[in-house]
């Protein structure tokens, strides 16, 4: 087990705690920063660590889910188009259906919601960047109030 106190501002925590169960608003910090030395524990990376990494990279972000879109496809399958926004920024996702057979769920009863996939960059100097998610890392998706309180192990 990890010694939380060692990582963590606990104080910090119970104060992003509070605010997200009283109010849904965060007016002290962000939740996840708070929680990002266990984060980084798990090779989860911030937004602007995106630019970084070349395209075609196997990452791990986490963010509050800012919005699910499924618009239509001319093929008729169902695509989905996730904003998450971390402390540092947004991020965009793109879930094809052989994601979504196993982590639809997750993704439309989160809102704390961590994912694994290939980064993808285009455009001039791949200023455009997305997230081909292959899986959501459920042990850090959910509720944010069950997130902030969570014992890692």
């Amino acid at each position: 087990m990890l010694n939380r106190a060692k990582y963590i501002n606990e104080a910090a925590r119970t104060r992003a705690y509070n605010e997200t169960v009283s109010m849904k608003v965060f007016c002290h910090a962000h939740p996840l920063s708070v929680m990002r030395p266990l984060l980084i524990q798990q090779n989860i990376i911030k937004a602007t660590d995106l630019r970084r990494l070349p395209s075609g990279s196997l990452v791990r972000v986490i963010g509050l889910l800012v919005i699910v879109h499924t618009p239509p496809t001319k093929s008729g399958k169902r695509v989905m188009f996730l904003t998450m926004e971390d402390e540092t920024g947004l991020i965009d996702v793109v879930v094809f259906p052989k994601a979504q057979k196993g982590f639809a769920r997750t993704i439309l009863t989160s809102e704390v919601l961590a994912v694994e996939g290939k980064l993808q960059k285009q455009g001039v100097k791949g200023i455009s960047i997305s997230i081909v998610m292959e899986k959501a890392l459920t042990a850090w998706s959910g509720r944010l109030d069950k997130f902030l309180k969570m014992e890692v192990h």
